[in-house]
């Protein structure tokens, strides 16, 4: 089986093409550097924070990475990544006044955590449609 995270590596080590337009070119090096730091989380040990942070595991860093790609290919420009304190990873988007955080858990059972400058929060679990709601939302 391949793993996400070889792939991921080898992605990262090459070149970005000049020849793209200056928006993709802007997009992808931005998610670049979120997609590089995703892979980095699966070297973190517990306590990271020297806080009692647990790391991620393998299983939690490849799901958001491959969230991260997906986002990626759809053009989604992330905004920030991170791990947390009980070894879940989070990646955020922003547009204008809008904000997603999507979380991805250890468990599988992911999340969303959506905020807008006027509108209640909203959370939920993380599932396709859910997700397809947010980047409508969002953009």
């Amino acid at each position: 089986m391949f793993d996400t995270l070889d792939f991921a590596q080898d992605i990262l080590t090459q070149e970005i093409n000049p020849a793209l337009s200056a928006e993709a070119l802007g997009l992808l090096s931005s998610n670049r550097q979120h997609l590089t730091a995703i892979v980095a989380y699966q070297h973190l040990t517990d306590n990271w924070d020297e806080d009692g942070a647990i790391a991620p595991v393998h299983q939690t860093v490849l799901a958001a990475l491959n969230l991260a790609l997906l986002l990626t290919v759809t053009e989604q420009l992330i905004y920030h990544t991170s791990p947390g304190p009980v070894g879940e990873i989070m990646i955020n988007l922003r547009n204008g006044d809008k904000s997603a955080e999507l979380l991805v858990y250890p468990n599988g059972r992911n999340k969303l955590v959506r905020i807008g400058h006027s509108e209640t929060p909203q959370q939920g679990l993380l599932t396709p449609e859910s997700l397809r709601e947010t980047l409508q939302w969002l953009n």
